[in-house]
């Protein structure tokens, strides 16, 4: 009995430990080499080991790294495209009406006129006027061949006053400008120290309008424009179209303080209407004697 006993005892022990043993292979591969080992070859193990491997989603849980270190992911399903759906083969796509849109010439004008989004201040005597930079650069040369685009631009008052400016703003933006009579002047100094050649051509179209510049308005226009650099080409001009105007002139405060230059431009001329230059020299003189003026001939 206790032989049978021994050996019953033995033979349990033996069956316990192959059950150990089959336990073992389960989860333990003998043939498993960590140098030898791939990503492919543990997703397959533990694809036999569970019923529903698609569960796991394994293509999130291992992934594989390039040979420039960079992680990879390899997916296990396939796009819609990849069954044959595709967007644009749905049928009358090129009959559908297409929606207006609002034109961008018309967006930007508003945008403009409307001072939205400005790039770029311009400073005047303290006066700061909000712009859009690409505007100036379209009609200026003195903005267009700036290095950089500024936040920031003061323009001296001496020579682009802020009325000119804004008027100047205001002509750039507009399809049919039209200037003031009142401050053409200030306009065109403007138009030339900021190299604007178009807003100089418009000055220039009422200048050499004679309905708009002849005997005295023109000499009015002179003695607007005789002190400013600027304005000599157009000084010039207007002192040539004084004429029957002349002899009114002389009797003013503004002849006497007459520049000897522009004096003798002035006799230079064949449109004056005078007897003799002499006589409108000697006038100049003996007036200006009066006030004690100095000059060397």
């Amino acid at each position: 009995m206790e032989e049978l006993m021994r050996q019953q005892q033995l033979s349990n022990g033996q069956k316990s430990e192959r059950q150990e043993l089959t336990c073992s292979v389960l989860f333990t591969n003998p043939k498993f080499r960590a140098d030898k080992s791939s990503t492919k070859d543990e997703i397959n193990s533990i694809a036999r080991m569970v019923s529903n491997a698609e569960d796991l989603e394994l293509d999130r849980v291992f992934r594989k790294v390039s040979k420039n270190d960079v992680e990879e992911t390899r997916s296990l399903n396939r796009s819609l495209f990849e069954f044959g759906h595709n967007f644009e083969d749905a049928d009358g796509w090129l009959k559908l009406e297409q929606p207006c849109k609002d034109q961008l010439a018309t967006v930007l004008r508003y945008m403009f006129e409307s001072h939205l989004k400005t790039t770029v201040q311009i400073e005047i005597n303290n006066m700061y006027f909000n712009c859009h930079f690409i505007v100036l650069q379209v009609y200026s040369r003195f903005f267009s061949e700036l290095d950089m685009i500024p936040l920031l631009v003061t323009l001296p008052e001496n020579a682009v006053s802020q009325k000119a400016f804004m008027l100047s703003y205001k002509w750039m933006l507009s399809d049919e400008p039209v200037l003031e009579l009142a401050h053409l002047v200030e306009v065109y100094v403007a138009a030339t120290y900021l190299r604007i050649t178009s807003l100089e051509a418009h000055c220039w179209k009422y200048f050499d309008d004679e309905e708009c510049y002849n005997e005295d308005t023109a000499c009015a226009l002179y003695v607007e424009s005789k002190d400013n650099p600027a304005m000599d080409v157009v000084r010039n001009l207007m002192l040539t179209r004084i004429r029957k105007f002349l002899l009114t002139f002389v009797a003013t405060k503004e002849f006497l303080d007459l520049p000897t230059s522009h004096l003798i431009y002035l006799l230079d001329s064949d449109e004056i209407c005078v007897n003799t230059e002499i006589e409108l020299f000697d006038g100049w003189v003996t007036i200006g004697t009066r006030g004690k003026r100095t000059f060397g001939v």
